[in-house]
């Protein structure tokens, strides 16, 4: 045997692959394409491999590359595969090249046979794609809106915001995704970019990470008097009991509640309770407007304690400290 020749652990090949797709799942993409290209090297060009090397390519903004990958794949179908064709349509709107992906729609809207439901989405995506390549640019780059996100101004953040308003935001998801998922930034933001996102009908995932939660949804099927309900029937309650005993109360509470569901979106108040999110507002506005009420006296009124109301409370001080921006 030659000294150089170098035989590999059995199975190794399978153990990079896993260790690829835990990183991957993990969010660790720049780690999960190490693992990736060692599998490949043992056996080059595997689907299972190739395919995610694109996903990692992609989500780290390596685009050209991906493309030129995710397309080698495509090529290598018989017929086209709607995993990978989804992928690579994503590439395609993140160059901005519109006319190839509306090319490439046509022809697999006419060959195959679909489901309603994938056929309505890819007939959407076609106009889409017809509606961009129709027109200008953007008339500022993705650099500018990336030192804006990636600003600890809130001020820059906002501006962002209020420039994306105004243009597709597919271009700029990757951006928005790292935002959204990044805990040390602002809640209140967040909630704005993702009602952005389903504004605009968004239909990747995105995962939001707020308060030590993290939640995984995709905006276009975000439905916000669903997610809203129990906030709404908090409202209620609220109106019910204090609206006309103490009207400038009411007012204070409800607004109290409706910035805190806000800035919690997509994730709903816990726990569920009426009773002790109405007797923890009524607390919280009565400390905020300076009555002197005692406690125990208000949280009698909803049959809960005050040991139960407290944590409450002291939530709603805290997302009411960084609420205004």
């Amino acid at each position: 045997m030659k000294k150089n020749n170098i035989i590999p652990f059995p199975n190794l090949r399978e153990r990079l692959l896993e260790k690829g797709l835990e990183a991957l799942q993990e969010k660790q993409y720049e780690k999960a394409l190490r693992f990736f290209y060692e599998a490949d090297e043992l056996k080059p060009n595997g689907p299972e491999i190739e395919l995610s090397v694109v996903v990692c390519l992609f989500e780290l903004g390596e685009w050209e590359e991906a493309k030129k990958r995710c397309q080698r794949l495509l090529q290598e179908q018989k017929e086209y595969d709607i995993q990978i064709l989804q992928i690579y349509l994503s590439i395609l709107i993140h160059l901005q090249q519109y006319a190839e992906a509306e090319a490439i729609i046509q022809t697999f809207l006419q060959k195959r046979h679909l489901s309603p439901s994938i056929r309505e989405h890819f007939v959407q995506l076609l106009q889409f794609s017809q509606k961009m390549s129709q027109r200008p640019l953007p008339a500022f780059d993705d650099q500018k809106i990336r030192r804006l996100l990636e600003s600890n101004n809130v001020a820059d953040q906002l501006q962002a915001i209020k420039q994306l308003e105004h243009e597709p935001i597919i271009p700029f998801l990757p951006l928005v995704k790292q935002y959204l998922a990044n805990v040390d930034n602002h809640p209140t933001v967040k909630t704005m970019l993702l009602r952005l996102l389903t504004a605009q009908q968004i239909n990747e995932s995105v995962t939001v990470c707020k308060f030590g939660n993290t939640m995984t949804v995709i905006p276009a099927e975000l439905d916000e008097s669903t997610e809203t309900a129990f906030a709404a029937n908090v409202l209620k309650q609220l109106e019910r009991i204090l609206a006309n005993d103490n009207p400038s109360l009411y007012e204070t509470a409800s607004h109290i509640w409706l910035r805190y569901v806000y800035v919690l979106y997509p994730f709903n108040p816990f726990p569920v309770c009426c009773e002790k999110w109405t007797a923890a507002l009524h607390v919280a506005s009565c400390r905020l407007q300076g009555l002197k009420v005692q406690n125990e006296e208000i949280v009698e009124r909803y049959g809960v304690s005050v040991k139960e109301v407290e944590p409450l409370c002291k939530k709603l001080y805290e997302i009411e400290k960084i609420s205004f921006i």
